[in-house]
């Protein structure tokens, strides 16, 4: 490669080393006359060379500086040359793997060819649609056997590849079984329908479904626990709040099982103990229970139900808070624990209506980002859900455990043992004391404690079970039964340590 650096940096130094030569010459050091007011005056004549000295130095520094600049223009020039290089490399490399490809292929089709006439009698009949074409370069056209064929007698033994099991594009549904669901969108994009689509499975897996709608009918909703119909926003309120009870109520059960997490859901499952809460229609509703009860609704079925398998269902117009119990300030525990199904409508083109477009948008719990998904074919609208009640299904058995210890197995025989041979008085002590009383005796006892108004317990083992031929302790007991049924009552009055008994008013 010329370099166009090395002649300007030759005469650089040419010249810089010339005009320091003629500074330090002795020519500039010859004496010089000047007349000045008619007196002579000789001088030396040194102040010549400091030009050229600066002159000389100039053009020497030019030249290193060029210097400095050839040797980086020469270090940039080594370094494309070697990426150049190293490019090439890399395409010849590709090409020659590309070429090796290519003729791998090209040795199957050939050795397929080959061996074709031999392997057709049992191919039998195969779809050209089964199999993908492979593009090959243009080869002689080469003229084959004739192929041979299968004769009925011989039946021939199809070899297909094998298929790919088929995607159900609707598989993410499953999802919204077991998980608090949000299901939206504008009017007509088929939110009571695909709702209805999904109450559908959750029976069919065994829920416990209860609907909360109050412009809805019974009839629409049969096999299905329907609350608030008719406009009935008291009994919802009342729904409610049994729903957050009974959240506290499994968290408590869970707190003294024992179990973990997974194996107490899996009771709780093989119990049918899962109750999916279906809100239809929040938008409308939400906002005419009495007090916040709403709010805390919606807050605990996102936070708290999934555990304890009390999954709810959300329809709503819209994802706002406003729109779903208007629960102020939980806009983050919505992005994070709700499975959100937007459905997209679409314009009819004759009668100008929305309608659904089988297209949606679904959104993970967590995640900010929307995923198109295809709805559910529905063909018609579901209103009977009573042909996919089951049963309860019994509970497996429980899978074979160790051998017990030598205590264990002593403490199981001495249990079947009791359970076996009961003694005799046990009978008679589990016995219950009103179905052992005849009928006219306990209608006496009503009739005395309802004219007595109240009187001591003591009394009452004394004067009446005396007459009745009951001891004490027999009166007692009779007496505790009668306090669970709610028949009757105790109280201690306050000038006596005895307790009082009476009849209650029903």
């Amino acid at each position: 490669m010329k370099d166009p650096y090395l002649p300007q940096i030759v005469g650089l130094l040419a010249a810089g080393m010339t005009s320091t030569a003629f500074a330090v010459s002795g020519y500039l050091h010859q004496p010089e006359t000047v007349r000045f007011l008619g007196t002579q005056l000789t001088y030396q004549a040194a102040y010549r060379k400091i030009p050229l000295s600066l002159v000389g130095t100039g053009l020497c520094v030019s030249a290193w500086l060029l210097t400095q600049t050839r040797r980086d223009y020469r270090r940039q020039y080594e370094e494309w040359e070697r990426q150049t290089q190293l490019q090439q490399g890399q395409l010849q490399a590709i090409a020659h793997q590309a070429a090796l490809e290519g003729y791998q292929q090209v040795a199957q089709l050939q050795a397929a060819e080959r061996l074709y006439p031999q392997m057709a009698p049992y191919l039998g009949e195969v779809q050209e649609s089964d199999y993908q074409d492979v593009t090959a370069p243009p080869q002689p056209s080469v003229t084959p056997p004739p192929m041979a064929t299968a004769t009925p007698r011989q039946p021939a033994m199809p070899v297909t590849p094998a298929s790919e099991t088929p995607v159900d594009p609707t598989a993410y549904l499953q999802n919204f079984l077991e998980y608090p669901g949000l299901l939206f969108g504008g009017m007509g994009a088929g939110k009571s329908w695909t709702a209805r689509y999904l109450v559908m499975q959750k029976v069919r897996a065994g829920h416990q479904v209860i609907l909360l709608d109050p412009h809805a009918a019974n009839h629409e909703w049969k096999g299905i626990r329907h609350i608030g119909a008719g406009m009935d926003y008291g009994a919802i309120a009342e729904f409610l709040q049994w729903y957050l009870d009974e959240i506290e109520r499994r968290y408590q059960e869970f707190n003294r099982s024992g179990l973990t997490e997974e194996d107490w859901q899996q009771s709780l499952r093989q119990q049918q103990r899962i109750t999916s809460v279906v809100s239809e229609e929040m938008t409308n509703w939400a906002d005419r229970l009495p007090g916040d009860i709403g709010s805390k609704f919606f807050k605990a079925a996102m936070s708290d139900s999934r555990k304890v398998l009390m999954p709810p269902l959300f329809v709503a117009h819209d994802r706002t808070l406003s729109a779903l119990g208007d629960a102020k300030g939980i806009a983050r525990l919505r992005d994070a624990a709700l499975l959100e199904l937007e459905l997209i409508p679409t314009i009819h083109p004759t009668t100008r209506k929305p309608v659904s477009s089988g297209k949606g948008k679904l959104k993970l719990p967590g995640h900010a980002e929307w995923l198109a998904v295809e709805l559910p074919q529905i063909e018609r609208k579901i209103t009977d859900f009573t042909p996919w009640t089951q049963p309860p299904t019994p509970a497996p058995p429980a899978p074979p455990s160790q051998t017990p210890d030598l205590r264990t197995q002593l403490v199981d025989f001495l249990k079947d043992c009791w359970q076996a041979e009961p003694p005799a008085d046990e009978i008679a002590a589990t016995r219950s004391r009103l179905e052992s009383l005849p009928t006219s005796d306990l209608k006496n006892l009503g009739v005395y404690l309802r004219k007595k108004g109240q009187m001591t317990v003591r009394d009452v083992k004394k004067s009446w079970g005396k007459n009745n031929g009951l001891n004490g302790e027999q009166v007692q007991e009779l007496l505790l039964e009668l306090i669970h049924l709610n028949l009757i009552e105790t109280f201690t009055d306050g000038t006596s340590r005895a307790e009082w008994v009476r009849w209650l008013k029903t």
